[in-house]
């Protein structure tokens, strides 16, 4: 159990780690693949309950995931077949993944046709149709990640029916989980209750829902609270909060990975992560990056309750 955890029951968190994809794949730079292992590794040894590596993307699209067979092909086989994940496009795309021995994948569908479209160059009906075959042809489970499920960069607010009728679509499609992605950062507390009311309303379970949140307008944090009261237990992050969508003007990172879980865990909730770890990986990312990250506890630290006087640094 991480620190500070202790919820049992339903009030345990399943939690997905994205940074390694979704936060590598907007650096300007491109990682050497042995510092993505080493990140991946560490990740992995928090005991984290899925770590997302890399994405079987073309390399002239996202260049800095190319190695992503090296990548794959480095993790102990057990580890991907239990507790890694990949972004697949397309069928050629699982394909590379299977190849490379990776059974757990995800598929994005943005919520609007603009963008779908920038995103993976097919309208939202199109990529509905394909995740049918992805399904069918997958040697694990498919997860789904709606972009712009609160609001799009190219066609503005999104209306909670239409992400709830497509979040539908998905589940009778054969998904396993059903992530509710806000992009570009413009969601509120009661924006994510009222998404979320409306997904229950159009019968997908509260146990196939993840929250895949940003931090771009600072609501982050409070988004992922108002998930949690409302019964998600499905979340994702990136560590150190790095990352952001290289297809959406002004995305910035997701919502901090350990600042996440560590309200989580302040709130009850059963995490499978060790939080100084995470850190400590965290803090890894930040030098190898030379760069200070938008998480705050990975920086502060644990607090035991202790004068701070009193407490060690770091």
């Amino acid at each position: 159990m991480g620190q500070e955890g202790g919820g049992t029951g339903g009030q345990g968190v399943v939690f997905t780690e994205v940074g390694p994809r979704d936060g590598f794949q907007n650096l300007k730079e491109t990682l050497p693949t042995a510092d993505k292992l080493a990140v991946i590794e560490g990740l992995l040894a928090t005991g984290v309950d899925c770590v997302e590596v890399t994405s079987f993307v073309s390399p002239a699209w996202v260049p800095q995931l190319a190695d992503a067979e090296a990548v794959c092909r480095a993790l102990d086989p057990a580890r991907l077949r239990d507790r890694v994940r990949v972004l697949v496009p397309n069928r050629r795309g699982l394909e590379r993944a299977l190849a490379a021995g990776v059974g757990h994948v995800l598929v994005t569908i943005g919520v609007t046709d603009g963008f779908n479209r920038r995103n993976v160059n097919r309208s939202v009906d199109q990529s509905l149709g394909q995740l049918g075959e992805i399904v069918a042809a997958a040697e694990g489970a498919v997860d789904v990640s709606l972009s712009v499920a609160f609001g799009c960069p190219f066609e503005g607010a999104v209306a909670p029916a239409r992400t709830a009728a497509l979040a539908r679509a998905c589940l009778d499609a054969g998904a396993a989980e059903v992530g509710l992605a806000d992009t570009i950062g413009v969601a509120d507390p009661a924006q994510v209750r009222a998404l979320l009311g409306a997904v229950v309303s159009a019968g997908v379970p509260l146990d196939r829902i993840s929250l895949h949140l940003h931090d771009t307008r600072g609501m982050g944090l409070a988004n992922v609270l108002a998930g949690w009261e409302a019964g998600v237990r499905r979340f994702e992050g990136s560590v150190g909060g790095i990352g952001g969508c290289p297809f959406s003007p002004r995305a910035t990172g997701n919502v901090c990975s350990e600042d996440l879980l560590h309200l989580l865990a302040r709130m009850g909730a059963g995490i499978s992560a060790d939080l100084g770890r995470y850190c400590q990986v965290a803090t890894q990312v930040a030098a190898l990056l030379d760069r200070e990250l938008p998480g705050r506890l990975h920086r502060a630290g644990l607090w035991d309750g202790r004068l701070l006087s009193e407490a060690p640094a770091g």
